[in-house]
């Protein structure tokens, strides 16, 4: 949980190397940039919370991978385009 914080700067492409981590909050800070498509790679998350940022651009298609995802929270953003069809694939999504 690394949410509310004053963090600044671009979400880390290396957090793609997480395979294991099944909930990011990182809710409520000043990040910017676009939604890395190596976050694709954390096919086990079930909970991102990324409201309240400022990221901007389209949600990748290589989170259609996170077929665990159970909460995706990208509200309050200056997010473009559509849904991602790919998206489709998150069977277990309760909350988007």
């Amino acid at each position: 949980y690394i949410h509310e914080n004053s963090l600044t700067g671009t979400v880390p492409t290396e957090l793609g190397a997480l395979t294991a981590l099944e909930i990011l909050w990182m809710n409520g800070n000043s990040l910017a940039g676009t939604v890395s498509t190596e976050l694709g790679a954390l096919t086990a998350l079930q909970t991102l919370y990324l409201y309240l940022t400022s990221m901007t651009g389209t949600l990748p298609t290589e989170l259609g991978a996170w077929t665990r995802m159970e909460m995706l929270w990208t509200s309050l953003n200056s997010l473009t385009g559509t849904v991602p069809t790919e998206l489709a694939a998150m069977t277990a999504c309760n909350a988007l």
